[in-house]
């Protein structure tokens, strides 16, 4: 509840950077469709036969959505680090109020330890994957000699394996952050070691905190992808309520990340370095 103000903060900052990209990739978007048919067309699903006949103009549409898209995932990337930095410092002061100040000069003290850390340990992390699911498929055998089946069971064991060992590097990743918004200086990769040593010496006492972390995050984004796919608003009123509601939803995601931060940094005080 004390970070609920920095929450607000990146749900506002989240909602004007889609803004930023989304308004222009729409205004390309309806400068190639003009004032055609198509759109209503294509309100009852997807026609590879209309798609056809945009010719060179699908081209230009799609450029413009994965520029987008690249855009928007590259800056939210960068911003989810910066607000990072603050709210692990927030999670850190104890029974002290909430400050803004404070909230984004952390922000921005820590940025660029926090971007070390966050990107050794994703390169860390797409490298067990590749190794984890080549080893499955490997032993599943090649495609035109695996029998029936194999390689998508090697897919699924692959997957739950992943599944069960990516929260030991999310507990890196945190411990890392939560000591190193304890130090006054900028130590990203000490700070890494640290998190390797804490995640391992605690992990019978992590280890279930992060699992259930993530469950219930599974289980929530499952929830709102059901709920908002089911939703087929129809008329102005029923689009701006899906807004709010998606608005809404979002927010509680954010508080959910929060609160894994501060179950990370409550177990980080139990057992300090």
């Amino acid at each position: 509840m004390k970070s609920i103000k920095g929450v607000l903060a990146i749900w506002l900052s989240t909602l004007l950077l889609v803004s930023l990209v989304a308004i222009p990739m729409k205004s390309s978007i309806n400068t190639v469709l003009g004032l055609s048919m198509i759109t209503e067309k294509l309100k009852n699903g997807i026609n590879l036969d209309i798609l056809a006949d945009f010719g060179t103009k699908l081209s230009t549409i799609f450029s413009a959505v994965f520029s987008g898209i690249s855009l928007l995932v590259l800056s939210g990337f960068l911003l989810n680090i910066f607000f990072n930095g603050g709210l692990f410092t927030t999670l850190r002061n104890g029974e002290e109020k909430y400050s803004s100040a404070q909230f984004f000069r952390s922000a921005g003290t820590r940025f660029w330890s926090f971007l070390l850390i966050t990107g050794i340990m994703s390169i860390m992390v797409l490298l067990l994957l590749l190794i984890i699911f080549s080893i499955a498929l490997g032993i599943a055998g090649p495609p035109e000699s695996a029998p029936e089946g194999a390689r998508f069971k090697a897919v699924i064991i692959g997957g739950v394996i992943s599944v069960f060992l990516l929260p030991i590097f999310l507990l890196v990743v945190d411990y890392a952050r939560v000591w190193q918004v304890t130090s006054s200086k900028s130590a990203g990769f000490k700070a890494i070691g640290i998190g390797f040593r804490q995640t391992f010496k605690h992990f019978i006492s992590s280890y279930p905190v992060m699992l259930i972390n993530m469950l219930i995050q599974a289980l929530f984004g499952g929830f709102v992808l059901k709920f908002i796919s089911g939703f087929g608003p129809q008329t102005g009123i029923g689009i701006f309520l899906l807004f709010l509601i998606s608005q809404f939803l979002f927010i509680l995601r954010i508080s959910l990340r929060v609160w894994r931060y501060g179950s990370v940094t409550a177990m980080y005080e139990n057992h300090p370095v």
